[in-house]
């Protein structure tokens, strides 16, 4: 999906930006303070969602709306203000939705999931992953190759987590078991994590790991997995699970128990 956001205020553009990566992950997000920048875009990408204010210097967003409409017709219009008297004019340009500032993630995933031109997000999954038997990543059909092991356990137990966030000291009691975090150890996490994303920028996936006030998360939006796969009753992805998950982590076998219970109940 991409998306286009357009606020001549930098604190307000700032809001949508932490909104979108919230709850948009896997989408293109183009990010403009000017008209003129935003136009460009939309003549150079096709654009399936904009969230433009309405208050602009140059053009006012409801004007910016109709140029963005003839250049895609289909395209979802969400405006973004702090005033409601420009609502009957949304709703003559066929608008999708209307936010009222500030703006807050969940009145962001509500439009989204609500589009008037419904859009399928992310047809073709760069990222798929492995965990039954052996934890492989591959990007593009390639196999991801970590800097460091525990970078690559990080990213696993993520997976595991099924896109709920982990904290900083549950990720180190999950590398370290009994062993004091302190200070040497909140440096390696940080040395650890930094590796994983960085080897991620490395493939051009920058939005597999997200990161929250509790934590950080995997975005299981981007990501073919048969783990996420067989939880949502693929017969494939049942019959290829033998009995292994994530063999190398012994953090895995509260898992593997539930996968073979759920194995049990099929049968």
């Amino acid at each position: 999906m991409n998306i286009l956001a357009v606020d001549d205020e930098f604190y307000a553009l700032e809001l949508m930006k932490n909104a979108l990566e919230e709850v948009a992950g896997g989408s293109t997000v183009y990010l403009c303070r000017d008209v003129i920048s935003a136009l460009a875009v939309a003549r150079e990408n096709k654009i399936d969602v904009a969230f433009l204010d309405i208050h602009m210097p140059e053009m006012s967003g409801i004007e910016l709306a109709r140029q963005l409409k003839l250049i895609n017709p289909k395209i979802n219009i969400v405006f973004a203000t702090g005033f409601s008297e420009y609502m009957k004019e949304g709703i003559d340009l066929r608008m999708s939705g209307y936010i009222f500032k500030p703006v807050t993630a969940e009145a962001v995933k509500t439009e989204l999931e609500n589009l008037r031109n419904p859009i399928e997000w992310n047809q073709e999954k760069r990222v798929k992953i492995l965990t039954f038997g052996n934890f492989e990543v591959f990007v593009d059909g390639n196999p991801l190759k970590f800097e460091r092991k525990q970078s690559r356990e990080i990213l696993a137990y993520l997976v595991d987590k099924r896109g709920t966030s982990a904290t900083y000291n549950e990720l180190a009691a999950m590398l370290w078991e009994d062993r004091e975090y302190d200070r040497t150890q909140q440096k390696n996490l940080q040395v650890y994590i930094a590796s994983l994303v960085k080897t991620l920028k490395s493939v051009d996936v920058h939005d597999l790991i997200l990161k929250n006030r509790q934590g950080i998360l995997v975005n299981t939006k981007i990501v073919d997995c048969d783990f996420y796969r067989f939880l949502e009753g693929d017969t494939r992805a049942i019959n290829s699970f033998t009995g292994q998950y994530m063999s190398a982590y012994s953090w895995a076998e509260f898992t593997t128990g539930y996968l073979e219970n759920q194995i049990a109940k099929i049968k």
